[in-house]
């Protein structure tokens, strides 16, 4: 039991009560109300993101599955089947693995590309770029040297990072680079499939209406009425207060006729005498 209703029952009025309950429920259903219309926000801005990130997922998956075809359209393998590294470095004439990883483990220590992406070499037609960027370590700054080969997108080996103890390893990198990208395709497709299963979850119930709106409307109607009839109620006078008005009008005109009749009992008194005097006759 709320205030309200405990200050009704005691008032002994049964509207009051009445009025009690029912903003109960009108405010019972409003913070349902609530309830509701912050889920289906909340699903609606969910399923604008999630729509967003599906086209974003699809135009990425079919990016990376045109830069695959292409690499596999170009590639060359050896009588194992292994793809073979047919990397070259602008301004290294050598082919030699040995001499190309190097040269990179050298671009890695000393090239300042000041944040942009520099070709220096190709791969099976994918350019092969390296971009420095400033990283910390123990507070302190260092040029970072990142390596990528392009296509749709940058792919990297290693977080970017080349061998440093291993020409050979350093020179395969980005043949590496290249051969993840199934796995790439893989996870977007995977994504993609995902979030095509929630996506029309989020579509039912951001579409969704709350049911209760015309009952909510109906207890308000209903809540507004029982409210003016209580003010007209107390508006009108009660019966004690119209008794206590009559006694008051008596006890006037009670006063009233005593003074009419003191008046008419002077006069009386005074007119006797006037016809006892001589010279009134």
């Amino acid at each position: 039991m709320n205030f309200s209703e405990y200050m009704a029952i005691l008032s002994g009025n049964t509207d009051l009560l009445d009025k009690a309950k029912l903003e109960k429920k009108v405010a019972s259903l409003e913070g349902e109300r609530k309830s509701f219309n912050k889920g289906k926000r909340d699903s609606e801005t969910k399923l604008q993101s999630k729509t967003a990130e599906l086209g974003n997922n699809k135009a990425s998956l079919k990016g990376m599955t045109e830069d695959y075809g292409k690499f596999m359209g170009k590639a060359k393998k050896d009588k194992d089947g292994n793809i073979l590294n047919l990397i070259t470095l602008d301004g290294v004439e050598s082919t030699n693995l040995e001499v190309i990883g190097k040269h990179l483990q050298m671009l890695a220590e000393k090239e300042t590309t000041g944040g942009q992406y520099k070709r220096i070499g190709e791969i099976y037609g994918f350019p092969v770029k390296i971009v420095s960027e400033t990283s910390f370590e123990n507070g302190l700054p260092f040029v970072d040297n990142r390596f990528f080969v392009e296509g749709n997108y940058k792919y990297q080996y290693n977080y970017g990072h080349i061998a440093k103890s291993d020409p050979i390893a350093a020179a395969n990198n980005f043949l590496n680079a290249l051969q993840k990208i199934p796995s790439y395709i893989e996870q977007y497709d995977s994504r993609c499939k995902a979030l095509e299963k929630e996506i029309p979850q989020l579509e039912e119930i951001a579409g969704k209406t709350w049911k209760k709106e015309e009952e909510l409307k109906g207890l308000k109607a209903e809540l507004a009425a029982l409210d003016r009839k209580i003010q007209l109620e107390l508006a009108l006078p009660t019966e004690k207060e119209c008794k206590e008005e009559e006694k008051n009008t008596d006890n006037v005109e009670v006063v009233a006729n005593a003074d009419i009749r003191n008046k008419y009992q002077h006069f009386s008194s005074i007119n006797s005498l006037f016809t006892f005097l001589p010279f009134y006759s």
